[in-house]
């Protein structure tokens, strides 16, 4: 079974449990999970409630409320409540959700085609019958959600046949409907009508209109390519687009069929959400009837391309083609080609505004120059006349320096002479009264020889100090314990008193 195929088998289920929970509660389904949460619940299949927290309809409270029984649901099938097989008494309530549960395995979605014969539309939903093409008698209830309904309510005209794709289920007062999830209109003159009826609404929401597209960037570099890889379109953009190393990023999408309009839808989002830096998103294709261009006649497509972030440029079909997506873009063109004309005159444009200015910025700045030289020259005379007078005055300057340098050299000699004979009588002055103070030191030092301790010591005395250096004179300076220091002649002696005697 593949991903798709268990994503719905496992939103059936949780849509069912929804619906349970929703009548042993006395409440509505929707006031429990609306199918969007569930249908997301059903493809990320969260394996916790930290996963749950992440699901947009989620929160903590029915987490609380729900978030274990849903975790088993998805995590462990085989506590499902078990089947009822034949021979069962079931309630009324078990007997639509089997049915509906097996409407669900073995049919799915169904494709439905007949012709609109009653609709009753509400603000958020609507009821409609759906009657064969062939004119026999018979009839489908249907049902447009409020998930669908602003998308496909323009297409709830009487007498317009249609092809819906939706689910069959039984309400729980046994009422059979098909669910719908997708309508488009069949044939030329229904696609006419639809188209129509689908650009009357965008122009009253605003959509057309001028002041709210995005202008087009100045310089276009990197362009976001949204087409098919495999068709013609892109060959002629590439082709007339021109060599002028553009920055091309393609998006392969359908262009046309069941896949197309999503396909398309989700290349926008795309590139907004993972290349926001790019300059436009560009979305092209080739011609076709109203049919083949259906996917951009739809209300999803030309949502994509309003709550787009980058500009938008639209080439969809040839010339006499026009289409939804064209009149919603912020810039578009008949073509595929003529697009990349556009971003290519666009560039040849700058380069040849950028070549006009390159040339007047030079013609200027030759003015410039010229006009500086011719300054500079004139300036150049004038310094060199300037240069000569300064250079004369210099000349009459250093003749008068040199005859005021030969004046003080004379009188420095003659003061240099005058100091020498100073100098020489000075010196013997000091002579003469050092040799009297030499004789006078000489006295002073026989005399003061008596008196140094020193030279008593030679004889035999000696000088004894205290602790601190202090000559002692007498023993009532001292006590016992004290440590001396005693001065020979030659030499010291320490001593420590043991004993003292008057």
């Amino acid at each position: 079974m593949d991903n798709q195929n268990k994503t719905l088998e496992l939103f059936e289920v949780l849509r069912i449990w929804r619906n349970e929970t929703a009548q042993q509660q006395g409440k509505k389904p929707f006031m429990v999970f609306n199918n969007d949460t569930l249908l997301q619940t059903a493809k990320i299949q969260p394996k916790t409630k930290e996963e749950l927290i992440e699901i947009k309809g989620w929160g903590e409270k029915k987490i609380k409320q729900y978030g274990d029984d849903i975790l088993t649901l998805i995590n462990h099938p085989n506590q499902l409540k078990p089947e009822k097989s034949v021979g069962d008494v079931l309630s009324v309530g078990e007997c639509l959700n089997l049915i509906n549960k097996t409407f669900f395995q073995h049919i799915g979605a169904i494709k439905i085609q007949g012709e609109i014969s009653e609709s009753s539309g509400r603000e958020k939903y609507a009821f409609f019958q759906l009657k064969d093409s062939s004119g026999q008698d018979y009839l489908v209830q249907c049902f447009l959600g409020w998930r669908n309904y602003e998308l496909f309510k323009h297409l709830l005209e009487v007498g317009l046949e249609v092809q819906i794709l939706g689910y069959p289920q039984v309400y729980k007062n046994g009422r059979f409907h098909i669910e719908v999830e997708k309508m488009e209109p069949v044939g030329a003159g229904a696609f006419k009508k639809a188209f129509e009826a689908l650009k009357k609404k965008l122009i009253a929401k605003g959509w057309f209109d001028l002041a709210r597209k995005r202008p087009m960037p100045e310089f276009i570099q990197k362009i976001g390519l949204i087409t098919s890889g495999a068709g013609a379109a892109i060959n002629d953009f590439r082709k007339n687009l021109g060599n002028y190393g553009f920055q091309i990023y393609l998006k392969d999408v359908f262009v046309e069929g069941d896949r197309a309009e999503t396909s398309i839808v989700s290349a926008i989002q795309w590139f907004n959400k993972n290349q926001p830096d790019l300059d436009v998103l560009v979305l092209i294709r080739g011609g076709g009837s109203l049919e083949n261009l259906k996917a951009f006649n739809s209300e999803a497509v030309a949502e994509a391309i309003v709550l787009s972030r980058l500009p938008m440029i639209t080439g969809i079909g040839h010339e006499k083609d026009e289409s939804i997506a064209d009149f919603v873009a912020d810039k578009s063109f008949a073509t595929p080609s003529l697009v990349s004309v556009f971003i290519k005159n666009q560039r040849e444009e700058l380069i040849s505004q950028l070549e006009l200015h390159t040339d007047s910025l030079i013609s200027f700045l030759e003015a410039i120059f010229k006009h500086k030289q011719l300054i500079i020259s004139r300036l150049a005379e004038q310094m060199s006349s300037g240069l000569n007078r300064i250079f004369a005055s210099f000349k009459i300057l250093e003749q008068k320096f040199l005859k005021i340098i030969y004046q003080h050299e004379s009188a420095v000699q003659k003061w240099s002479h005058h100091l020498d004979l100073l100098v020489q009588k000075g010196f013997n002055i000091l002579q003469t009264q050092y040799h009297q103070q030499q004789k006078r030191l000489a006295v002073a030092s026989t005399a003061l020889a008596s008196l140094n301790p020193e030279a008593i010591l030679k004889r035999g005395y000696s000088l004894t100090y205290d602790q601190k250096m202090k000559l002692i004179k007498e023993v009532k300076n001292i006590k016992v314990g004290d440590t001396l220091l005693t001065k020979l002649a030659k030499g010291k002696i320490i001593s420590k008193v043991k004993n003292i005697k008057n």
